[in-house]
C-alpha cells in the first residue's frame, strides 16, 4: 500500500483542509459547566490557580472504576491541596448506577453529566475513562486513555509536574520504569527482530513472518517482536492472524499505540467497524505518530458511511504527513 499515494488523492478531494486537531498538551484547556448528580452547579472555572483532574467515564465499566479509586489514593497522598478532581458521565448514562458506585466505593468527587456530550466534544475523548490533567494555568498537561498499568505513576507524576513539585527531568523519572540490561532473550530477541525487517525489505515475505515468530519464541514477554508479526500478516491481507497477535501484544503491553493501530486496522479489513473505531480512537490519544492511526479512522467511518468524520481523519493524517512527522520502525510498510 503506498499511503503518500493515497493521502495525495484524497487532499485534491477534500482541499481546503480543516484545521480540527485534537486538544494537544500545552493548549487552552476549553472551558465547561455543567450540573452534578446531587443537582449542583459546577465549573472549571471554579477553580483558579489550581491543578484539575478531570475523570470522563463509564458506570458499566470496570477499568474506569479503577481509575477513580487510583484518583482517590494519589489525590489523597498529596500534601499540597491545589488540585481539584471532577468526575464527568454523558448525560445519558446511568444516573443511579453512578451514586451507587461512588458511594458503596467511597469516592467523594463530583459527578458532572455531560448534557449533550459537550465536555466529550470539546476535549475529543476517544476512549473510556479519558483523564484530563490541567495545570494551573489552564492549560492541558497530560490526557491518560484508558486505565494503563502505570496509571498511578503517570498521574502523580503529571499532577506533581503540574503543581510545580518536580520538574520534567523528575517527573519523566518518575514514571519510568528502571531499565535493566539486556539480557540473552533480549539480544537473541532483537536480532531475529531485525534479521526479519531486513527480509521484508528484500521481498522475502514468509522468511519475514517465519523470523518475527522465532523472535516472539525468544522472548514472549516482549510485545515488539509482536507487533512486527501482526503487521507482517496485515500486510498478508491475513487479518485474522493479525488481530490474534496484536491482541497478545496488547495483553503485555496495554498502552501500545503500534498495536492499538494494528488491531484497528485488523479489525476495519474484518468489517468489524464499531470495535475499530474504539480501538483506533484509543490509540489515537497521546500518540506521537498518529497518521497511519487517522488513516484506519477513515476508512472505518467511511464504511460506515459516515462521510463527515471520515473526511476530518483523513484531513488530519494528511496534515501529519505534511508535518513530516516520520512513522515508526513497525508501521515501516506504509511509508
Amino acid at each position: 500500500m503506498n499511503i503518500v499515494g493515497c493521502f495525495m488523492t484524497l487532499l485534491l478531494i477534500f482541499i481546503p483542509m480543516g484545521k480540527a486537531l485534537a486538544l494537544s498538551a500545552g493548549q487552552e484547556s476549553p472551558e465547561f459547566g455543567a450540573m452534578t448528580l446531587n443537582g449542583a452547579s459546577i465549573s472549571s472555572k471554579d477553580h483558579p490557580g489550581k491543578v484539575l483532574v478531570v475523570v470522563y467515564w463509564r458506570t458499566d465499566q470496570e477499568r474506569s472504576l479503577l481509575a477513580l479509586k487510583d484518583i482517590g489514593q494519589i489525590v489523597s497522598g498529596l500534601e499540597n491541596k491545589t488540585v481539584q478532581v471532577i468526575t464527568v458521565i454523558a448525560d445519558d448514562d446511568d444516573r443511579d448506577q453512578a451514586k451507587r458506585i461512588t458511594t458503596e466505593n467511597n469516592i467523594k468527587f463530583p459527578v458532572a453529566l455531560d448534557l449533550d456530550r459537550k465536555i466529550y466534544s470539546a476535549f475529543e475523548i476517544r476512549i473510556y475513562p479519558t483523564t484530563l490533567i490541567i495545570d494551573q494555568d489552564g492549560k492541558l498537561a497530560f490526557a491518560i486513555p484508558s486505565h494503563p498499568p502505570n496509571y498511578r505513576k503517570l498521574v502523580n507524576g503529571h499532577i506533581r509536574n503540574a503543581l510545580g513539585e518536580l520538574d520534567d527531568a523528575g517527573m519523566e523519572k518518575s514514571i519510568s520504569t528502571e531499565k535493566i540490561p539486556e539480557d540473552k532473550a533480549s539480544a537473541e530477541m532483537n536480532r531475529l527482530y531485525n534479521l526479519a525487517l531486513k527480509f521484508d525489505k528484500s521481498g522475502m515475505f514468509d522468511m519475514a513472518i517465519s523470523t518475527a515468530a522465532k523472535a516472539i519464541s525468544a522472548k514472549p514477554e516482549s510485545s515488539k517482536a509482536q507487533i512486527l508479526l501482526g503487521f507482517l500478516h496485515l500486510k498478508n491481507d491475513d487479518a485474522d492472524s493479525a488481530i490474534a497477535v496484536f491482541e497478545n501484544a496488547l495483553k503485555i503491553d496495554p498502552t501500545s499505540h503500534d498495536a492499538m493501530s494494528g488491531l484497528g486496522g485488523a479489525l476495519v479489513e474484518k468489517g468489524d467497524l464499531d470495535r475499530a473505531l474504539e480501538v483506533l480512537n484509543g490509540a489515537v490519544v497521546n500518540n506521537p505518530y498518529p497518521q497511519w492511526t487517522y488513516y484506519q479512522l477513515g476508512r472505518a467511518y467511511e464504511q460506515k458511511n459516515d462521510k463527515d468524520n471520515s473526511i476530518e481523519m483523513y484531513k488530519k493524517a494528511m496534515q501529519k504527513l505534511i508535518n513530516k512527522q516520520v512513522l515508526p520502525a513497525s508501521l515501516s510498510q506504509c511509508e
